[in-house]
């Protein structure tokens, strides 16, 4: 009985170590799985590609929304389709560049040159006749002092200072009424223009032109000389212009 006993539970102590050694198998091969699970995922992980995000939605705008921001097209050529188009120069159109009776739209070159030949070719209608300072200006009626004949008197025109010998011009254009000398005045070389003024050229000496001449403006008359009512000044052109029997201003009447 002794034996059986020891028997027993020598077989019973062998068939725990059994059972702790399938557990312990058992145990390892599940912890073995286990890890092979991981390491074939991270691997699948790994090698295996990554799908591409989706791409974000694009924002589009409504077609009626664009129509608010964009200038309709047709509204445009409607509008350049209204405008009246210029029509070309009949063979005996006028000056403007339009036909007679076609409206008010005209060619740009020919209202640019309408005018302007004219304007670069015109002469000055009157130039002072010496290119010096006002000395003495026009008094009217008002009366200044005489430093030669030492009173008081009205000037009745402009004095022009210059050189002794200075070239004298004609002041404005016309015809030479006469070519004198003056007891008072020197020399004096007279013009009457298309107005029917006269102007009075006093202290020209050696005249280059004759009772009857037509001169223009700007023509030698003769050279600067002396003026014994002013012979007191420096050396000057005395300048009146007459209308009838009016003194007027000279300064008033030069271009």
């Amino acid at each position: 009985m002794e034996q059986i006993k020891k028997f027993l539970r020598s077989r019973g102590f062998a068939l725990a170590l059994l059972a702790c050694l399938v557990a312990a198998a058992a145990a390892g091969v599940w912890a073995v799985r286990t890890v092979r699970d991981e390491l074939k995922k991270s691997y699948d992980d790994l090698t295996t590609p990554q799908e591409e995000p989706a791409p974000e939605p694009q924002l589009t705008l409504d077609p009626q929304e664009d129509d608010v921001w964009q200038q309709p097209v047709t509204d445009a050529a409607e509008s350049a389709a209204n405008v009246p188009k210029p029509e070309p120069p009949a063979p005996s159109a006028s000056s403007s560049g339009a036909r007679s009776g076609s409206g008010s739209v005209h060619e740009p070159s020919a209202l640019q040159g309408a005018s302007s030949p004219a304007s670069s070719s015109a002469a000055p209608a009157s130039t002072q006749p010496v290119s010096g300072r006002v000395l003495n200006a026009y008094s009217g009626d008002e009366l200044v002092y005489s430093s030669t004949l030492g009173d008081w008197r009205t000037h009745n025109g402009v004095d022009y200072a210059c050189a002794q010998d200075a070239q004298v011009c004609a002041p404005a254009a016309g015809k030479v009424t006469a070519v004198d000398t003056d007891g008072r005045w020197g020399s004096v070389v007279c013009i009457e223009d298309s107005a029917g003024r006269v102007w009075r050229v006093c202290g020209t000496t050696d005249p280059a032109v004759h009772t009857g001449d037509e001169v223009s403006v700007g023509q030698a008359l003769g050279r600067a000389g002396s003026i014994p009512n002013e012979c007191a000044e420096e050396t000057h052109i005395h300048l009146e212009v007459m209308q009838g029997d009016t003194y007027l201003d000279p300064a008033k009447l030069l271009g």
